[in-house]
């Protein structure tokens, strides 16, 4: 349940004494030291018992399932590439195990210099197909530009809504049941719920 949003002056205002977070967010929780649930998150987020592949029997299971069901296939996953080192250690993880994505990169018009050399360096190195979906830039910064307007907090929307609808497209033109993400949960999707006011698809 969405609690009230408390700002700086009002009765019950409260700030993280770690990070800038405060009562704007109404879903906030403090322990007895002042520290949020967002830091807290953090730190579990970043924990020594975090392993990049999670249980290892399980890990394994999964890799061998979708080889098996991509027998005799061109692909048997897709890969959301962007160029940065989440997707791109994902990358060399499909190449380490064996698996034969098709990569899906999706062009917004803010890609870095670096991240296209990496695109191209990484499907290069591991000999992956690689399809670009390339957005209409004036449309993507109309939307980006009503965003900024209109004040809304979480101003990445309008790309990721386009990124995954392009990504889950090309998976589902070229038959592809399985898909491969990398994410940090540590240091991205840190907006607080309340603050994100359309859901991901």
């Amino acid at each position: 349940m969405i609690g009230k949003i408390i700002r700086k002056g009002e009765p019950g205002y409260q700030q993280c004494t770690v990070s800038i977070m405060d009562t704007t967010d109404p879903d906030i929780t403090f322990d007895n030291e002042g520290v949020s649930n967002h830091v807290r998150a953090f730190r579990e987020g970043i924990s020594t018992k975090w392993r990049p592949e999670g249980d290892p029997k399980t890990f394994r299971a999964l890799i061998d399932r979708i080889k098996a069901e991509g027998k005799g296939k061109p692909y048997d996953c897709a890969l959301g590439l962007s160029g940065g080192v989440d997707s791109s250690y994902m990358a060399y993880i499909a190449k380490r195990e064996g698996l034969r994505p098709l990569v899906v990169h999706t062009d917004c018009g803010w890609n870095s210099d670096t991240a296209v050399r990496n695109i191209e360096k990484i499907v290069k190195a591991c000999s992956f197909d690689l399809v670009t979906a390339v957005i209409d830039w004036d449309e993507i910064a109309d939307l980006q530009y009503a965003f900024l307007r209109a004040g809304v907090p979480n101003q990445d929307i309008p790309q990721d809504q386009a990124i995954f609808a392009a990504f889950y497209k090309t998976a589902s033109k070229h038959h592809v049941k399985y898909v491969l993400s990398g994410g940090n949960n540590a240091c991205e999707s840190i907006l607080p719920k309340a603050w994100d006011t359309v859901q991901m698809i």
